[in-house]
């Protein structure tokens, strides 16, 4: 059986370039976000809490990501990386697992944080409500992705081609559903409840206070933002769930898919900053 060849060219590499100019600047705001919050006592609520918690898993993500799908592809080593980690081992498996399971966990994340304002809302004058609702969110954006990504830890993992990039794919040790699955299943579960507690939301948005309307239709409008991109997310999982996999369709919906997951993961904190006042003060 021949080696696996990378197919990664000078067109590539400016792709990669482009997406990581794009990116930079977005983490640098979400770092900016998480010094603001822990040095302000104005953003201190629930709801920046869930966001700082999102905020951690979308970069952890990106990280993940980046080095498994987007820094291996690069010309100059994607050639090397196939040679030296085209095997199935254990070397590449706590990177994948973490991959997974940030991508479920910041679905998960989404929903905790339009959970809050439908809670906020309908329950704004009682913080026992508050309280334990935000621990059993925080608890829940943590737990549920573990029994959907148990498995691969103890998968051995590999690079493969993904013409013109590389990808990552793991060994079954166990018998699990597939990967695209549970994600399809997560991305879909989660749009559906972000589209309900939008309407939740906007049916009392009209009986709140002027000052108290204005905050919550900003932070409804970040919500709507993010269940789009859910949205997106879920329709990417479908087609490679049911594209077959040698075909190009499937590699063109893979390879580009960073459009959509850096949506997802990237914009929040541009959203955040363009309709939260507090925010931009702050930051």
């Amino acid at each position: 059986m021949a080696p696996p060849v990378c197919s990664a060219s000078s067109s590539t590499d400016i792709e990669l370039y482009i997406e990581f100019a794009i990116a930079i600047p977005s983490l640098v705001l979400y770092i900016l976000f998480l010094v603001v919050y822990t040095c302000t006592t104005r953003l201190r609520s629930s709801y920046y809490l869930l966001f700082v918690v999102h905020s951690c898993i979308n970069m952890v993500y990106f990280i993940s990501r980046g080095i498994l799908m987007r820094v291996s592809s690069f010309s100059s080593i994607c050639q090397w990386v196939l040679d030296h980690f085209g095997q199935f081992e254990y070397t590449l498996t706590p990177l994948y697992f973490l991959y997974h399971y940030t991508q479920h966990a910041q679905a998960l994340s989404i929903i905790a944080i339009n959970i809050n304002r439908v809670i906020s809302i309908y329950f704004h004058n009682s913080a026992k409500i508050h309280r334990y609702s935000t621990h059993l969110l925080l608890f829940s954006i943590f737990f549920i992705p573990l029994p959907l990504t148990w498995h691969l830890l103890i998968s051995p993992v590999k690079f493969i081609p993904s013409p013109p990039m590389l990808g990552a794919d793991y060994q079954r040790i166990v018998n699990y559903p597939g990967l695209s699955i549970l994600h399809l299943i997560v991305d879909c579960t989660a749009t559906v409840v972000v589209a309900g507690a939008s309407v939740l939301i906007l049916a009392q948005l009209k009986s709140l206070q002027n000052r108290r309307k204005t905050n919550e239709r900003s932070l409804i409008i970040v919500s709507l933002l993010l269940s789009f991109g859910l949205l997106l997310s879920a329709t990417v999982q479908y087609l490679i769930y049911s594209l077959p996999r040698s075909s190009d369709a499937y590699f063109v919906t893979l390879n580009r898919r960073w459009i959509v997951t850096n949506f997802v993961s990237l914009f929040p904190p541009w959203s955040l900053l363009t309709l939260s006042s507090v925010v931009r003060t702050d930051v």
